[in-house]
């Protein structure tokens, strides 16, 4: 039914469609879409209390124009220098603060009773090696909240590693002459093709 009853009203709703379109574009002011009532109100309002509002609004005040130019700011801070000194070969440039061991996995915040993290089994692991006494299973199961059972049981299977120094230094065999000029060849050699490879990264980064 609505079909139908669009299509006896087109002709008479498109009537003269043109002339009227053009009668609305050739007006010299547009009509303004209407205000809410507020905004109505707020405008009669400042007319009544300074009805020359708006023209000084959009003029320039030639004094706050000229107290501008009177605005100056200075900085007391000391002047850093920012001259770069650049080193003979390229250098490790690591900005991240490395304070503590990372792990390289996100650690939880939120361990569950009876659990630990690596780290934490890693750091009284080897507080009972420093100090059995003072850092004993049970001590050890009260700050974690850990089965003692289990304790004994990380204690018993998981060590730290030990760094080991020998009081004597190890005598070094005799070498075969002609196997050291070898390998100081082979030495000189990498150390050329490292030189190279810096080389030829300095002229690419250069190029960029």
């Amino acid at each position: 039914m609505g079909v139908v009853y669009s299509t006896l009203t087109r002709p008479i709703r498109t009537f003269n469609i043109a002339n009227r379109a053009e009668r609305i574009i050739s007006r010299e002011k547009p009509v303004r879409a209407p205000q809410y009532e507020f905004t109505e109100k707020q405008k009669k309002l400042t007319d009544e209390v300074n009805p020359d509002f708006l023209e000084k609004h959009y003029q320039k005040n030639m004094q706050l124009d000229n107290r501008l130019k009177d605005v100056f700011v200075t900085s007391t801070d000391s002047q850093i220098n920012l001259e770069t000194t650049t080193a003979e070969k390229s250098l490790p440039q690591s900005r991240r603060n490395r304070d503590e061991f990372n792990m390289d996995y996100h650690e939880s915040t939120v361990i569950p009773e009876g659990k630990c993290t690596l780290k934490q089994a890693l750091t009284f692991i080897s507080q009972h090696r420093e100090d059995p006494i003072k850092y004993n299973s049970e001590n050890i199961a009260v700050q974690y909240k850990i089965d003692k059972g289990k304790i004994d049981e990380i204690l018993k299977h998981f060590k730290s590693y030990v760094s080991f120094v020998p009081d004597a230094p190890l005598e070094k065999p005799e070498q075969d002459l002609i196997q050291k000029t070898i390998d100081d060849m082979v030495i000189k050699r990498q150390e050329m093709e490292k030189l190279e490879e810096e080389n030829e990264r300095r002229e690419k980064y250069q190029k960029k």
